[in-house]
């Protein structure tokens, strides 16, 4: 059985405890994407109260297909220097960093790109050749930086959770019909970024338990792929507002036969005990989100022995509340500067 506090290896990673903050949206960028100083601070934060491996929300590599208006890119108008202090940051606090890279595709929004949404079908090959440079771009920057890791994002809906999903990749060429070929494009960006940034840089990836109609075949195509890790969620994680109980174990122990490569489940973790049994199931590390939005020293308090269960209401008010107000959570009451800018004149 594992530990939640004790050191664990993933990939080349020595993590100080099992604990991962999953890849959250921090909402703390300009409006055009520039990150900022606060941003940083909030990944330390975490990493000051005893997570484990923080990644970070979703990047954009591609400036113009982004998922919202402040959503980050990383591209070359990353600041260097702001992407040094995250890493430095988190690093003099024990923890690893890794950047969770991203393409919105069909949920790129019009209004926020002044483009069209593009689904599986719509990019041609040159595009898609185009885009797996982008993913090897941003992955460089971060290893330049001192980062420790990406995270590939294959969930959720966005472009390649959408050609992982049969429903949403209607592409009649070798990147569309079977599961491996719905594969293809993630594959290529896996293997370039690894022979980019080497073995020494994780190579992560975050996939649905629920969107591609076989989760052991996919498991089994990201372990051929010789990822370090896979953090498990699934495309309909925001419609299951108030429940506190592991959203995916069930789907992933059904799927897991054969699996060696390291897995990581999100979704409905808000407690020790949850925590504990997840790992008890045999999954190896454990994944918060909403829990470390409500209470960024969450981990620190269970390790403390302080608190065993997480404030946070799992109501879904953090999607949206920060366009309301300056704060990140529906209970929080002190105010956040770069929210306070970036939304305090839309009410």
């Amino acid at each position: 059985m594992y530990e939640l506090w004790e050191q664990a290896q993933l990939g080349p990673l020595t993590l100080k405890n099992r604990t991962v903050r999953s890849a959250t949206n921090e909402h703390l960028s300009e409006p055009d994407g520039r990150l900022t100083r606060v941003w940083a601070d909030t990944l330390i934060e975490l990493a000051k109260n005893q997570v484990g491996l923080v990644i970070t929300g979703h990047f954009s590599v591609d400036g113009s297909q982004r998922a919202d208006e402040g959503q980050p890119v990383m591209d070359s108008r990353a600041d260097p220097e702001l992407l040094r202090l995250a890493a430095s940051g988190v690093h003099a606090h024990g923890g690893k960093l890794v950047a969770q890279l991203s393409h919105s595709g069909p949920k790129a929004p019009p209004a926020v790109n002044g483009l069209p949404a593009k689904n599986p079908a719509d990019f041609s090959l040159e595009e898609l050749d185009r885009l797996v440079d982008q993913f090897v771009f941003a992955a460089r920057l971060c290893q330049q930086a001192g980062w420790d890791g990406v995270q590939i994002h294959n969930a959720h809906g966005y472009l390649l959770s959408s050609f992982l999903n049969p429903r949403t990749n209607l592409r009649t060429d070798e990147y569309g019909d079977s599961l491996e070929n719905r594969f293809r494009l993630t594959s290529r960006i896996l293997t370039a970024v690894r022979r980019a940034c080497g073995k020494d840089f994780a190579l992560l990836v975050k996939l649905d338990a629920n969107g591609c109609g076989d989760l052991h075949g996919l498991l089994n195509l990201f372990q051929e792929a010789d990822v370090d890790g896979a953090e498990v969620s699934g495309v309909d994680f925001s419609a299951r507002a108030g429940v506190k109980e592991p959203f995916y174990l069930r789907d992933l122990e059904q799927a897991r036969d054969g699996i060696s490569m390291p897995l990581i489940l999100v979704g409905g973790i808000f407690s020790l005990q949850t925590a504990q049994n997840v790992l008890a199931a045999g999954i190896p590390f454990v994944s918060f989100s909403r829990a470390l939005i409500c209470q960024p020293d969450f981990i620190a308090r269970m390790e403390a022995g302080v608190q065993e269960e997480s404030a946070c209401l799992a109501c879904n008010g953090c999607y949206k509340v920060y366009r309301q107000r300056p704060v990140r959570c529906v209970q929080h009451t002190v105010p956040i500067p770069q929210l306070s800018k970036v939304f305090g004149s839309r009410g």
